[in-house]
C-alpha cells in the first residue's frame, strides 16, 4: 500500500512539474566579422524575411562588418534575427 502511495504521489509530481513552462530563451551569437571598418549603420531581418542580405539591405549597407544572431523562444514560437553593421 505504501508503495502505491509513494508511486501516485511521484505521478502527481510529475503532473504538475509538466505545467512549468521554461522561461523564454532570448540570446545573441556572434557569426562573422570581416576586415571591413565597422560603420553607423545597423539593419535588421528576420530569416523568414531573407536573413543577412535582407538585413543589410534594411540598414543601407553595402561593406558588411559583422553579423550577429538573435535567437527568442518565447510561448513554443522560435524566431531568428540577424542584426548586421557596417557601411
Amino acid at each position: 500500500m505504501k508503495k502505491v502511495i509513494f508511486v501516485m504521489g511521484c505521478l502527481a509530481l510529475f503532473a504538475m512539474a509538466s505545467c512549468v513552462s521554461p522561461p523564454p530563451v532570448n540570446y545573441f551569437e556572434p557569426f562573422g566579422v570581416t576586415n571591413n571598418p565597422v560603420g553607423s549603420k545597423v539593419g535588421q531581418a528576420l530569416d523568414s524575411d531573407g536573413g543577412i542580405l535582407q538585413a543589410a539591405q534594411n540598414g543601407g549597407i553595402t561593406r558588411i562588418a559583422t553579423v550577429d544572431i538573435r535567437h527568442r523562444l518565447e510561448n513554443g514560437v522560435y524566431t531568428r534575427t540577424f542584426i548586421v553593421s557596417g557601411e
